[in-house]
């Protein structure tokens, strides 16, 4: 049919069969739901191209398609009837849809972001109910989609019906996009992906320290990874080269050396510790003061674990954390704050006395609460980690050196909810991720027979990558940008043979970027 072909205008998504022009529908729509359909899209792309009321054009041929009737069904369970997937393109962020759906029974009603295979928006099944839905748009490449798609199913029984009217207010008719609910979404988006690259960071870290911690081997107490320094109760203090030159001129003075009849008692047996218990406390600040698009926070993470070595060159561990942030924005008048859970697992591996590798894998359950100007909620979210990395430890002279080449990547899922103006926030999956290469340099002093001080900086190149299924359409984008920055590392990390422990660190990061991001952190280990 002609009218068909104005469909497709405002939905060239539109899931049409080239049956003769029919609409593809094996089940049927009571009231001659099909015809109805087909003069509705025609109306819709008519008022899309010349207007509707005083020769205005409304703000979008999806708005205009629904206000025709594009959405509004009936279908009835006589015989299982569905109307498949009934797609509109062509929204304008903003554009304000209201659902009015009567149901019994096992019928159903879904609205999905994209054609039919994004997640649901909405979900109902055999219960009556009222919903606003507000566009927001969703990512697909480089390029922002609000392409929506409706079904309405009712099954196997004469009496099920489904009866939905839609009606959509356009965004142009408020005279300013910059909602409150778009701009508590653009918080959503931008701050919950600054908690999500700081906790990695923060727990790769944790696990990092406590893998080099754990193959000391009687070798320095004191090991420094990528991300601060780490101690090990498993490992005897190292001498200096002066010690040792002074004790070996002693022996060698004394009036029984090289005497046949003396030998020397056989060494002592070091029992290797399997076990270590370790904990890491770690604050973290973000700063954007980006005119109109700044961004500024904190948050702390608590990592602790325990670990145990299979064999001396083969570790596995667990883990556990807490987080808690808060972050603001003046651009978007913000404020996004809550915590979460973590819990994990680890291992490493010692290719060679000179070489390691290790992973981890994390999960962690968060909690959000949201709020911008007068919109405000909570939602729920889930984050998988992973990470891997390649450590290289070599002596240079007095010094220590680290090289190290790091990645840890993450998803986080993030539930729909509705905010306390009734908007409908759709739910939102992105992905997040850091590249390190660089090294910290150390410099190990023992100060006592039992006691070791060991200063260290380092430097690094970080390349940051994400992906989003959301974008704060209309509103400023905050946050870390894909691309490289560089971060510099020191502090120092003392340890006692047999007694307690202190290690003090910090990092300064964003360095060539226009954020900034700052941390500072303790560490003690304990082994077994």
């Amino acid at each position: 049919m002609q009218s068909l072909k104005y469909w497709q205008i405002a939905n060239p998504n539109a899931n049409v069969a080239p049956n003769g022009g029919r609409w593809p529908m094996s089940r049927r729509f009571v009231s001659g739901c099909r015809d109805r359909f087909q003069v509705n899209a025609f109306i819709a792309a008519f008022a899309a191209l010349v207007g509707l009321g005083g020769g205005q054009a409304l703000a979008s041929a999806g708005c205009d398609a629904v206000n025709a009737g594009a959405w509004n069904v009936n279908v009835t369970g006589d015989t299982f009837l569905d109307t498949g997937s009934l797609v509109i393109a062509n929204f304008a962020v903003g554009d304000k849809i209201s659902f009015n759906v009567t149901m019994n029974g096992g019928s159903s009603w879904i609205l999905k972001a994209g054609t039919g295979g994004g997640s649901d928006i909405f979900h109902v099944d055999g219960t009556s109910t009222s919903q606003t839905y507000t566009v927001t748009g969703h990512v697909v490449g480089t390029s922002v989609d609000t392409t929506l798609t409706e079904r309405a199913i009712a099954s196997g029984n004469p009496a099920e019906f489904t009866i939905i009217t839609a009606t959509c207010t356009p965004a142009a008719s408020s005279g300013n996009t910059n909602t409150d609910s778009q701009k508590i979404r653009a918080m959503q988006i931008a701050a919950s992906k600054i908690v999500a690259q700081n906790s990695g960071a923060a727990i790769t870290g944790a696990v990092d320290g406590a893998i080099s911690d754990a193959f000391g081997d009687g070798g320095s107490p004191v090991t420094v990874g990528p991300n601060g320094a780490h101690f090990n109760f498993a490992a005897d203090p190292v001498a200096s080269d002066v010690v040792r030159q002074a004790h070996d001129s002693f022996a060698a003075a004394l009036p029984y050396a090289g005497d046949p009849m003396v030998t020397k008692a056989p060494p002592t047996r070091v029992v290797e510790r399997v076990w270590s218990a370790w904990a890491d406390v770690r604050g973290t600040g973000f700063d954007r003061n980006t005119s109109n698009a700044d961004l500024n926070g904190t948050q702390i993470n608590v990592t602790a674990g325990l670990g145990r070595k299979l064999t001396s060159d083969l570790l596995v561990g667990v883990l556990g954390g807490y987080e808690n942030f808060r972050y603001t924005s003046e651009a978007l008048t913000g404020t996004l704050k809550g915590d979460g859970a973590t819990v994990g697992t680890y291992a490493a591996w010692r290719i060679a006395p000179t070489l390691r590798w290790d992973a981890a894998l994390a999960w962690s359950r968060l909690w959000y609460d949201a709020a911008a100007g007068t919109a405000n909620g909570n939602f729920t979210g889930s984050r998988f980690l992973g990470s891997t990395g390649l450590t290289g430890r070599y002596r240079v002279l007095d010094f220590i050196a680290e090289p190290s080449l790091k990645v840890f990547a993450l998803r986080e899922h993030q539930d729909a909810w509705t905010d306390s103006l009734g908007t409908v926030q759709a739910s939102r999956d992105f992905w997040a991720g850091r590249v390190s290469a660089g090294g910290k340099l150390i410099r190990p002093w023992q100060v006592s027979a039992d006691t070791t001080v060991s200063p260290y900086v380092g430097a690094y190149a970080d390349w940051y990558f994400s992906s989003d299924n959301a974008l704060p359409a209309g509103q400023p984008l905050v946050g870390v940008a894909d691309g490289w920055s560089g971060r510099v590392t020191g502090g120092v990390a003392v340890a006692k043979r047999g007694g307690g422990t202190l290690s003090l660190g910090g990092e300064y990061g964003g360095l060539g970027a226009d954020y900034k991001i700052w941390t500072a952190n303790a560490r003690a280990l304990w082994a077994f």
